[in-house]
């Protein structure tokens, strides 16, 4: 997917900008150093360990319990100097939103009110590789998509930009690849904060993020990685 959107873009005053952010993704694995798993997806090894066994109980709306909420946002880098309420799991969106998307990615089901580990989930609680890799190989969809152009987009602009993304250029970019609404305009800043968005809540939540504020959106060193190896690597189907 990606080389297909350098390919798209070459013909475009987009194009070598591009190419360079890509490029420079692609050395990250190379220069960094290497990552500590156990380390880096400590809010995701909380989030599956509780899940293992009878699992970890639900209220009668399907939402983690308080206590399970502020233990969750403890290990969470999206958490982070949140001033608001934490009394239900919808209040804090940052740790609704990180669990249900490690359910939606095949970790965890819902059984009987409670959240349990599925096969694979079980696989990733037992070897980190596994719960790297999955991760890795779940960031960047596969089908041709608005979404899956967004997000590889969106991806090469977090791992190249200290804090906050050029959102404007996304959009611009995704324009540039051919993607507009019904009436011809071009693609809206809004659309790349959705994704920009859902992407912030798996990454931030890998290692500890470099800036101060959670608001930084500053990945760390095995947040880039992670980008690296979604991007680069292909994961064998497990």
């Amino acid at each position: 997917m990606l080389t297909d959107i350098l390919n798209t873009l070459s013909e475009t005053t987009l194009g070598q900008a591009f190419k360079d952010r890509a490029v420079e993704v692609s050395t990250l694995k190379v220069l960094g150093e290497p990552v500590d798993h156990a380390g880096a997806l400590i809010a995701y090894r909380y989030l599956l360990e509780r899940s293992d066994g009878d699992g970890l109980p639900l209220t009668a709306a399907g939402y983690l319990k308080p206590a399970d909420v502020h233990a969750l946002a403890a290990v969470m880098p999206t958490m982070r100097d949140w001033i608001h309420k934490m009394a239900r799991e919808i209040d804090a969106h940052p740790v609704l939103h990180f669990r249900e998307y490690v359910k939606s990615i095949g970790l965890l089901r819902k059984y009987k009110g409670s959240l349990r580990l599925t096969r694979l989930g079980q696989a990733a609680v037992s070897d980190l590789t596994v719960l790297w890799e999955h991760l890795a190989d779940a960031l960047a969809p596969v089908e041709q998509s608005f979404h899956a152009d967004a997000t590889v987009v969106v991806l090469v602009h977090m791992a190249t930009t200290k804090g906050r993304i050029d959102v404007g250029a996304v959009a611009q970019t995704l324009t540039a690849l051919g993607w507009s609404h019904r009436d011809g305009s071009p693609v809206s800043q809004g659309e790349v904060y959705d994704v920009w968005n859902e992407l912030w809540d798996v990454l931030g939540n890998i290692g500890d993020s470099e800036g101060s504020r959670r608001s930084d959106r500053m990945l760390s060193h095995a947040a880039h990685v992670m980008v690296h190896e979604a991007l680069f690597t292909e994961v064998p189907r497990r």
